[in-house]
């Protein structure tokens, strides 16, 4: 089944106290690439009633999310008829902390993650949307998912800024805020 053209409302390394942005419904459902906390997930869901899909960033409470968000670390979920997967964290780039992973364990994890039409996740991809920076680099583990797989969309955070490229067929792009995407 073809998925339906849908508006999305897209956050990342939130930086505000509360969701006041100036967005306006309707909207079809809402997906957050980590470093969000659960006071904008609350704003979010009760302004707007939608589902919401996410995954965690290396900044995140390890605490499990409120149970109206889905968790789509490495999990499968679809909302209008779109199948959406994820990927939570960054590659370790400091001696402690949360959701940081090893780049060739995520490698082979994803190896046998399916394809997915919209894959979220907190890190970026490799020398596609990443910095120079040591704990903004992007991940191959992530990359390689893309590169095999050819989601239609891929969106993260943890670069604090917005850009996008493609890979592939595959358009990647970089959220820092909130964004409002539609999906074709």
């Amino acid at each position: 089944m073809k998925p339906l053209p849908s508006k999305v409302l897209i956050l990342a390394d939130y930086p505000n106290a509360r969701f006041r942005d100036p967005i306006n419904p309707p909207l079809d459902f809402i997906l957050s690439c980590g470093d969000v906390e659960d006071r904008i997930l609350e704003d979010v869901r009760e302004r707007f009633r939608k589902p919401i899909f996410a995954v965690k960033g290396n900044h995140d409470s390890a605490k499990p999310f409120p149970p109206f968000v889905t968790d789509v670390h490495f999990r499968l979920a679809q909302c209008r008829s779109w199948f959406i997967g994820g990927w939570q964290g960054v590659p370790e780039y400091k001696p402690s902390g949360h959701f940081q992973w090893d780049d060739l364990n995520a490698a082979e994890a994803l190896s046998k993650f399916p394809q997915v039409d919209i894959f979220i996740c907190h890190a970026p991809l490799f020398k596609k949307t990443d910095r120079d920076d040591v704990a903004h680099q992007g991940s191959s583990a992530l990359l390689k998912y893309v590169e095999d797989r050819q989601p239609k969309y891929v969106f993260h955070g943890h670069v604090h800024q917005k850009i996008g490229t493609y890979v592939g067929e595959t358009a990647v792009v970089a959220i820092f805020g909130a964004e409002i995407v539609t999906l074709r």
